[in-house]
């Protein structure tokens, strides 16, 4: 790597604090977990909807959502986890850290902001929960028993009793709807093709365009990524796996790209990108 391209690097993890946050967080799930993550489907809109989502998913992946419950997730101090708030706050999600947890009794999370702000729950407020740990994730939904200010800002919300949750492989993929350049390793062009990411994962993509690449060479990929709330940039150097044209009359081309060789901390982005999608929408699981 030159010294412009670490220089920037590094400038980008000095400028988005709360996405390396969240980086740092499936970091720690890998390290607990090797290679293996899951996650969870739900919505805050029906009672049963955590199920529902994710035995649907489930479905869809040949994966199998089952029934479980905190304990068995292990969850760990510190973690990260989503909190949807639902309505009356208009289903806003944001990160809360686990401060600990009693079984049957409650959970102590920190208590939730939005732009700095924090988010006014009181008590009976429904929330729904989703979060990584360990080789497992899940999603449960609770109630808020008590806020509290002192010593800090935390919450206390009721122990579930089902978590719901289903397995997810190491390179699951998600759909996409992101333009990124490609830079084909071929002398004769010296722009890069603009291109569509139609499937991203944390091994490779599947790009779409107009014009034909010749699959010998290498390429590098380069597009925008919102992780966390905060635009990170990605670039990728990759090989071409498979080629197909579709059929409909368009001409376009599909190339599958194998990512190679990829920054420790560009990997960790990709895979923080990929697996925030899975949580927050989980019908873009391929």
């Amino acid at each position: 790597m030159d010294a412009k391209r670490a220089a920037a690097r590094a400038q980008k993890q000095a400028q988005h604090p709360m996405c390396q946050a969240f980086v740092d967080t499936v970091q720690s799930c890998e390290t607990h977990a090797g290679s293996t993550m899951n996650t969870v489907a739900a919505s805050p809109d029906i009672p049963d909807a955590a199920e529902k989502a994710a035995r649907g998913q489930a479905s869809r992946t040949g994966a199998h959502a089952d029934r479980s419950s905190l304990i068995d997730m292990r969850p760990l101090i510190g973690d990260s986890l989503q909190l949807d708030c639902g309505m009356p706050l208009k289903s806003q999600k944001t990160y809360v850290k686990l401060v600990g947890y009693l079984k049957d009794r409650s959970i102590v999370v920190t208590a939730p902001t939005v732009g700095g702000r924090r988010l006014e729950l009181i008590e009976n407020d429904n929330v729904l929960i989703r979060g990584f740990s360990g080789t497992n994730a899940y999603a449960f939904r609770a109630s808020v028993i008590r806020v509290s200010r002192l010593p800090f800002d935390y919450v206390h919300l009721s122990f579930p009793d089902t978590v719901f949750g289903r397995p997810v492989r190491r390179s699951q993929r998600v759909k996409t709807e992101l333009d990124a350049d490609l830079h084909p390793g071929s002398p004769d062009r010296a722009e890069p093709i603009r291109v569509r990411i139609e499937n991203l994962s944390a091994l490779g993509a599947l790009v779409s365009m107009a014009h034909p690449l010749d699959p010998e060479l290498p390429a590098r990929l380069s597009t925008a990524l919102m992780v966390h709330g905060n635009r990170v940039e990605l670039e990728a150097d990759s090989v071409i796996v498979s080629h197909h044209v579709e059929t409909n009359g368009t001409g376009i081309h599909n190339y599958g790209l194998k990512f190679t060789g990829l920054d420790p901390h560009d990997a960790m982005l990709l895979k923080a990108y990929v697996y925030q999608q899975i949580v927050d929408h989980p019908d873009s699981v391929c």
